[in-house]
């Protein structure tokens, strides 16, 4: 009987000894699985977008891809996630070779190897729609259709286009059925607010008319145009590039021998290049700090599908620049301090 009760002692303890372990294990290892949880709940709901760049053409897509570099963070899953760039062409310009979205992808990938960023990059067609029923495919086309067929119509892909409308235009043509799932985000034309009507005689527009007519007309497309008129106000100055990002950082370094070496070929104006116009960093800081500029629901040009369109009437380029500075410099000064 003492064998016994000694054998149900013991029995009784390991069983509160399994309890407690249970106990602590459910709080310790449970709480992790709680995060593990929200963390996925939360990355799903992360909006992802794509830049679709003619990065060689100009300097501010330069300024505008590395603001959007400064900011992503793999683990931050409450900020946007810029899942890839994508080249675009710009074949009108007077400097232009026959291989222009191949110039802005190499620009691309100089970027992104100085940011030290994993994010994929994609060149684009360097020719414009033959058709407004024949796309141009590439690998750019190709990466939008696959990551656009990823999202939904309630968490959409949002695909900035900062030059020709060529690549995206080429996905839609390639699977219309991502149409519904895609958010199209567009600078370029001018407009006026107070008559309500669109210039399209403009630089982007003109590089492919076909494929921005194209979104304009695709029904159950979201679109969104920073036009040229709003964006025009976002001026930086050398002075400024000079003195508010780290002068031995090799971005700051990049960026000031492209502001140099670029030709402005279009004005005469300015020809010691104190200033330059930040119309692709506008569309971006609109999106990122929407409190810095005023969207407006409007109709579309006259000439396309009847519908409402979402257009910046204007932006307060004081403190988008400001903004842009500041994101900048702490993500220049972290990567450094990183790396030492």
């Amino acid at each position: 009987m003492k064998a016994l009760r000694i054998f149900g002692t013991i029995l009784v303890c390991l069983l509160v000894a399994c309890l407690v372990y249970l106990y602590l294990w459910s709080l310790v290892f449970g709480a992790r699985f709680d995060d593990l949880s929200a963390a996925a709940e939360a990355r799903s709901r992360q909006p992802h977008y794509i830049i679709d760049a003619d990065t060689a053409n100009e300097v501010d897509d330069l300024f505008a891809i590395v603001g959007a570099l400064a900011r992503d963070n793999r683990y931050h899953y409450d900020r946007p996630l810029l899942v890839g760039l994508t080249a675009a062409q710009f074949h009108t310009s007077p400097l232009a070779g026959s291989t222009t979205a191949l110039e802005s992808q190499r620009i691309n990938e100089q970027l992104l190897k100085l940011m030290y960023a994993t994010v994929p990059s994609f060149p684009g067609s360097d020719q414009p729609l033959r058709s407004a029923t024949e796309a141009q495919p590439s690998p750019a086309s190709q990466f939008i259709v696959a990551e656009a067929r990823k999202a939904s119509p309630e968490q959409k892909l949002t695909v900035f286009i900062l030059g020709s409308c060529t690549n995206l235009a080429s996905a839609i043509l390639s699977d219309s059925s991502i149409v519904p799932n895609v958010h199209a985000r567009y600078l370029g034309f001018w407009y006026d607010p107070a008559t309500g009507v669109y210039d399209k005689k403009e630089f982007n527009t003109g590089n492919d008319p076909a494929a921005l007519n194209l979104l304009l007309n695709t029904k159950g497309l979201e679109f969104t145009v920073m036009t040229a008129t709003s964006s025009q106000a976002l001026q930086m100055t050398r002075e400024q590039l000079d003195n508010k990002l780290p002068a031995d950082s090799p971005v700051t370094q990049y960026l000031q021998k492209r502001w140099d070496t670029y030709d402005r070929w279009w004005t005469e104006a300015d020809p010691g290049k104190k200033q330059w116009t930040m119309w692709d960093v506008a569309s971006l800081e609109a999106w990122f700090n929407p409190q810095f500029a005023t969207l407006e629901n409007r109709p579309a040009p006259a000439e396309n599908l009847p519908r409402d369109i979402n257009v910046y009437t204007a932006i307060d380029s004081g403190q988008m620049l400001e903004q842009w500075f500041m994101v900048v410099d702490s993500s220049l000064r972290a990567t450094a301090k990183a790396i030492q």
